[in-house]
């Protein structure tokens, strides 16, 4: 008998080590497992068209979360992870359209980040001759442009600034501390595979 599960992520933190096989893809799941998976996220937001977003949440599956990088400037060496966890928390982005998707709580990053595809499926273009920003990046340069979005984590909304970066082939997901962090208290638990956001009473 398979057993049921509530909320996906339920389904996420009981069967996780079923993702290995969707490495570096894209996938949709529900309480009752991966309803479609891709390289590309269209592809997977094309096959859950016709479900309520709440129903479902989007994750990128990253070579990381079976594979520790260690970042040591300006090599990448990987090794093997003896904790597959990563703190990755659930939000809503809003902006002409609404995903659910999971994502990676980086208090490095000085900006929250998405990937090319994903801006494009939430509805952004860029402007005629609209001019790009530059970062220094693990693999080189990578460019991106600024776009405020609003992000609900629980049952809080906030509208913070999210770099979209214009290199296809960077595909990370993070929460940065850019207004989040000024929001929220954030506390790892590693040992728990447990990532807590508390809303901070004087904001």
């Amino acid at each position: 008998m398979t057993k049921q599960y509530k909320t996906p992520n339920d389904w996420y933190r009981s069967c996780k080590s079923e993702l290995r096989k969707y490495k570096s893809e894209w996938i949709a799941f529900t309480n009752e497992g991966v309803i479609a998976h891709d390289k590309n996220i269209v592809n997977v937001a094309n096959a859950t068209n016709n479900m309520p977003s709440s129903q479902y949440i989007m994750d990128y599956i990253f070579d990381s979360d079976f594979v520790e990088p260690v970042r040591f400037l300006p090599i990448r060496f990987k090794n093997v992870k003896h904790h597959e966890w990563q703190p990755k928390y659930p939000v809503v982005l809003k902006v002409k359209t609404s995903k659910s998707l999971k994502m990676l709580v980086d208090s490095g990053a000085d900006f929250s980040l998405i990937p090319k595809d994903l801006g494009l499926l939430l509805g952004y273009e860029l402007a005629h001759a609209e001019s790009l920003s530059e970062a220094e990046g693990i693999g080189g340069s990578v460019k991106y442009v600024l776009r405020d979005i609003e992000i609900q984590l629980d049952s809080y909304s906030f509208t913070a600034p999210v770099a979209w970066m214009q290199t296809e082939v960077y595909q990370d997901v993070l929460l940065g501390r850019e207004v989040v962090f000024d929001l929220f208290d954030v506390e790892f638990k590693q040992a728990d595979e447990k990532i807590v956001l508390k809303k901070r009473l004087d904001n």
